[in-house]
């Protein structure tokens, strides 16, 4: 099977950074035994192909990654309909991204003949995502027929892109969440980390992220606040950058409640050394009000380290409260404290936790699980066709 992941975001992405979400599932894909393929945007450079290596694969197979030049429109990427044309011609399944973006409606409205196109989606409607329910209402008033989108097959990154998708009119709607690639992490998963970070005297926890307000740093400091009046040896390690007035005025309330003094800042820190974090962390701590998915919830899982988070699209699919992580609802520091306080308690619980957490993301968030459900609908929409 020849496969082409179209990425159809106006936005020119760099193959060696991290963690790039189509090249993971490409290089799974090869793995599989198939051919695969990615369309980049790349603006106003012309088109080129470049071959990527497929870590696992001797036999020198690679990902091919298609760069072809277009256009923003109103961050809808649009390429050339000649180009584009050729290029699909060669693939038997075009996977989209986003039900929203107009190459993805061009081709999943009206696939081109002997083609599968499948479309991979992520976000979901919230508060803090006006721009983006501004250009859905727009898209779904000018473009949208839901009664036509019943037998296109869908992937949704969590259980809420999958309910938003069914709402637009889509019926086969898989979540599937997103894979980790753990050829692109700078150490492995180390099952003697936990026990020993649950052993250590205090109790650290973790965020690692941007500093906005979505993510709700104020709350993050209100929550260590509260926690301290009964971990008195609690800390919390804070890595990330954010807007200056945004993050002088949560600094500024961390000092106000008291607690400055337990965090440790840093703005960043390579990504090689990240896995250390994890590593040595009782908690990660992640209280945001909207994630399409979280990739910092599923490395710490991987890590096996133990996670408090809002209910959000990466862990309504990642994450059993209780059992795999711990997922709060509402947003209130009291309860917070409370349940940081429990598993401080309960060092045995962070090292439970945690090892559940590795295992499941072992199970079923590695890219390589994930192009395998995948494949399985690839193979029942092709025998539907037949």
């Amino acid at each position: 099977m020849k496969i082409l992941l179209l990425r159809t975001f106006p936005s020119v992405m760099d193959p060696a950074a991290y963690n790039s979400q189509e090249i993971g599932l490409a290089r799974a894909f090869v793995r599989a035994g198939h051919s695969c393929g990615i369309l980049y945007y790349s603006g106003s450079q012309p088109a080129r192909d470049q071959a990527v290596a497929v870590p696992g694969c001797e036999d020198g197979r690679t990902v091919i990654i298609h760069w072809r030049p277009g256009h923003n429109f109103f961050k809808n990427g649009i390429f050339k309909p000649a180009q584009l044309k050729e290029l699909i011609a060669g693939y038997d399944v075009l996977q989209v991204a986003e039900y929203d973006q107009l190459t993805s409606w061009m081709l999943y409205r009206r696939p081109p003949k002997g083609k599968l196109v499948t479309v991979y989606h992520g976000p979901y409607q919230s508060d803090f995502t006006k721009g983006y329910n501004l250009k859905c209402r727009v898209f779904d008033t000018v473009f949208n027929r839901p009664k036509k989108n019943a037998g296109v097959p869908c992937f949704a990154k969590s259980r809420m892109a999958e309910a938003f998708l069914r709402q637009k009119g889509f019926c086969q709607v898989l979540p599937v969440g997103v894979g980790l690639d753990k050829d692109t992490l700078a150490a492995p998963y180390d099952p003697a980390a936990r026990p020993a970070a649950a052993a250590r005297p205090g109790f650290e926890l973790l965020y690692i992220g941007v500093l906005e307000e979505r993510r709700s740093i104020r709350f993050l400091f209100e929550v260590l606040a509260e926690a301290a009046k009964t971990l008195p040896g609690i800390r919390l390690v804070l890595v990330g950058r954010g807007e200056p007035a945004y993050r002088d005025a949560c600094f500024a309330c961390a000092k106000q409640l008291g607690v400055w003094d337990r965090v440790d800042y840093r703005e960043r820190v390579p990504q090689a050394e990240v896995h250390a974090l994890y590593d040595h962390a009782n908690l990660l701590l992640l209280p945001t009000r909207y994630e399409i998915f979280g990739m910092v919830l599923l490395e710490a899982m991987y890590f096996g380290l133990p996670a408090l988070t809002s209910l959000n699209g990466g862990s309504d699919v990642l994450m059993e409260d209780g059992a795999t992580g711990l997922v709060q609802q509402g947003f209130s520091a009291a309860e917070y404290a409370a349940r940081i306080s429990w598993l401080a308690a309960h060092p045995d619980e962070q090292v439970r936790i945690g090892a559940a957490a590795h295992a499941a993301v072992e199970r079923d968030f590695l890219w390589d699980s994930i192009a395998q459900k995948m494949l399985k609908v690839y193979a029942q929409a092709a025998q539907k066709r037949q």
